[in-house]
Formats: C-alpha cells, structure tokens, sequence
C-alpha cells in the first residue's frame, strides 16, 4: 500500500443478515472511490487479520493512510455515511 493510499476495512460476520445486506453497497463504494483499497474482512474467516481488535458491533470500519489509523468503529449499515466519511478523507 502506498503512503497516500486509503484503506478501507470493513470487518463483519458471514451469519450477520446486515453484513451480508451491506456487501453489495460497500463494493459499489469502491467503484465510486477507485483512489482507496477496499477490503471485507469476515471475523471467523480472518480472524488472523482482524487480529485482536475489539468488534462491538457490525458493520465495523477501519480507514487507514500509510499505516496511520483515521477511523475505527462502528457505523450504522447506511453506504451514504461510509462515504461522507471517505469524502473528507480524500
């Protein structure tokens, strides 16, 4: 990943109705925002990636830049409010 380069995680659970609800409108978002990386992260799946971060609630975002942290935590399943969040990000 590149220094300026957004990423994107969203972190959910393959069982979650909302996670799996809110899928198709994150990766719509990555078309709408090709400058940024998208990634889904499963919590059983990825575990490994998800690591030991604390994941309250679904879905879970993380927005990274060059490895800095610029948002972690829960939104509500609303693609709208996941890009208002991007816009000020780029």
């Amino acid at each position: 990943m590149g220094s300026d380069e957004l990423a994107v995680t969203c972190i959910c659970a393959e069982w979650c109705d909302t996670c799996r609800d809110y899928r198709k409108g994150f990766y719509e978002l990555a078309e709408r925002f090709p400058a940024a990386r998208f990634e889904w992260l499963d919590t059983e799946y990825d575990a490994e990636k998800v690591g030991d971060r604390e994941v309250e609630n679904f879905p879970t975002l993380l927005i990274e830049r060059g490895g800095e942290e610029l948002f972690y935590g829960t939104l509500l399943p609303h693609h709208e409010h996941l890009a208002r969040i991007l816009q000020q990000f780029i």
